[in-house]
């Protein structure tokens, strides 16, 4: 593990290029290139708004799948980036809230139109970043026009970095791009 530290990672891409492949559509091919290419990825905001939990955070895919997108993970599974039905968005927040549909204890990126595929974390707008009053420092929810009945405050300066990832040299992920050209 210590010489291929993302191989886990790897395989996972490698599963949702190649079911993605066998569906055969333009769009669940583009979604499963674009998961592959942010297998791990650092996330985090440049300025004091979050708590101290969500200010630099790694993600790697799992094998879990929620509202039919792969989940990522913290190291230790703390914290998970997931699709929810909540209000159509990726959140993060901890394993109870991917099983119950909850938007505790959370940031989430509402960005793109209602029902518009959610794709990989860096395809993400980063100006879409919200976050409620439990992840969010007091004074800066409160600034932000934070309250009871505006519980979701934009979230200024949000990055999300690919670390790992298949590119085009990789075979499975040449085979997708390639069955993807065919389709357009």
């Amino acid at each position: 593990d210590r010489m291929l530290p993302y191989q886990v990672q790897e395989r996972v891409g490698h599963s949702l290029l190649q079911r993605a492949c066998l569906a055969g559509t333009k769009r669940e091919i583009q979604a499963a290139v674009s998961q592959a290419r942010a297998l791990v990825f650092d996330f985090g905001s440049t300025t004091p708004f979050l708590i101290d939990t969500f200010k630099n955070l790694r993600f790697a895919i799992t094998d879990r799948v929620v509202n039919s997108s792969p989940v990522w993970a913290t190291e230790g599974g703390e914290w998970l980036m997931f699709r929810s039905h909540v209000i159509d968005s990726m959140m993060i927040g901890p394993d109870c809230n991917a099983r119950l549909n909850s938007d505790w204890h959370c940031i989430c990126n509402d960005g793109g139109p209602v029902g518009s595929p959610v794709v990989a974390p860096t395809d993400m707008w980063f100006d879409q970043w919200i976050s409620n009053a439990h992840a969010t420092l007091d004074p800066q929810f409160a600034s932000a026009g934070g309250s009871a009945d505006n519980p979701w405050v934009h979230v200024p300066d949000m990055h999300v970095t690919a670390v790992h990832g298949l590119d085009e040299g990789d075979p499975t992920m040449a085979a997708a791009l390639r069955q993807l050209a065919a389709l357009t």
